[in-house]
């Protein structure tokens, strides 16, 4: 794989990861709620699922949603009804001013993984991308085992790195935004777009 390859793939994954999106709402809710480290599990999450779905892709499937047959299916609905599960849980807490430090819970950061993976395995964007759009800049047919890794490295690198200027973003936000109106309306708005991204994956 050749250094122009490598520039195409983390430029397209680049705006993958820039674009909106449920796992960027998923990140940026867990984030207000729990703290950097929630955030960063979700994004490995984020991360393993697009690992599975790089390597799936390697593959020579055509399909990545049918390769994974009924089980896309079941994948996309719980993650779906997680992230309105979610936003029900912000609706609820709506006059409970923004938590914003992490809190300890015993598989708290276990549970922000498992809604990274399902996020990503759920969400039509990134099948798109890796089964739609990626085969038209690679040559997924001559990627070896150490090309993976290459890309694997720039999937890490780039979702780390935006994902954390906008926790870091989310973060202070939220110390500036701590007033009771304000935290309504912010818990409240995270409801909607996490209600709607739920939706919207359930019904692609």
């Amino acid at each position: 794989m050749t250094l122009d390859m490598t520039l195409a793939f983390a430029g397209a994954f680049l705006i993958l990861a820039v674009s909106p999106g449920p796992g960027l709402v998923a990140i940026l809710s867990r984030t207000l709620g729990g703290g950097y480290p929630a955030g960063m599990a979700v994004t490995a999450g984020l991360v393993i699922g697009d690992a599975i779905f790089l390597a799936i892709a390697m593959v020579g499937l055509s399909a990545i949603a049918s390769a994974m047959g009924p089980l896309f299916q079941i994948i996309k609905y719980a993650g779906a009804a997680y992230l309105v599960w979610l936003g029900i849980q912000a609706f609820r807490s709506a006059n409970a001013p923004v938590t914003v430090e992490a809190a300890p819970s015993r598989g708290g950061l276990l549970k922000d993984l498992g809604l990274g993976l399902f996020v990503t395995l759920g969400n039509p964007k990134p099948i798109i991308f890796y089964g739609a759009l990626l085969p038209t800049f690679l040559d997924l047919s001559r990627i070896g085992v150490i090309d993976f890794a290459i890309l694997m490295s720039v999937v890490i690198g780039v979702s780390f790195a935006v994902y954390s200027a906008y926790m870091v973003i989310a973060m202070r936000a939220g110390r500036l935004l701590m007033s009771g109106n304000t935290a309504k309306r912010l818990n409240q708005t995270t409801g909607v777009m996490l209600v709607g991204s739920g939706l919207v994956v359930a019904s692609r």
